[in-house]
């Protein structure tokens, strides 16, 4: 069972999202690529974990943990979401809706978010891969 974060749990992830039929929908014509940053936070996460993110047309091309935050100001990617750990825990336990989240601002988003909207009405393939993806989380023994 791969840990949250892990560049393990983070190619499951991409695997299972590929794998979901309505992956393909969701994805034609998308632009821009994804950068997030789960914030460490003390007696839970150690260290902040950087994952970039490349929607290809139709999949995920690509996705790479990155060593530092600094890193994704280079890439300058055209999405940027950044929490605390504890607030990425909620959202893939499905405690927290992420647009909540947002509005909220407990995840700070950066990008046009319309897009993003528009899309929303494809939340089942996360809610699909989320369940199928057993995950350890670090804090949790």
């Amino acid at each position: 069972m791969p840990k949250f974060p892990s560049k393990e749990w983070l190619d499951e992830a991409v695997r299972l999202t590929n794998e979901d039929p309505e992956c393909a929908v969701a994805g034609k014509g998308w632009k821009g690529d994804f950068g997030a940053v789960i914030e460490a936070e003390p007696g839970k996460l150690p260290k902040s974990f950087v994952v970039h993110v490349v929607p290809g047309d139709c999949r995920i091309e690509k996705a790479r943990v990155l060593a530092d935050p600094d890193d994704l100001d280079e890439l300058e990617p055209v999405y940027l979401a950044r929490a605390p750990y504890t607030v990425w825990k909620q959202l893939l336990q499905g405690t927290l809706d992420p647009v909540e989240a947002v509005l909220k601002r407990r995840i700070t988003m950066k990008g046009d978010l319309q897009p993003l909207i528009e899309r929303m009405k494809y939340k089942g393939i996360a809610d699909r891969v989320f369940a199928r993806l057993q995950t350890q989380f670090v804090d949790e023994p």
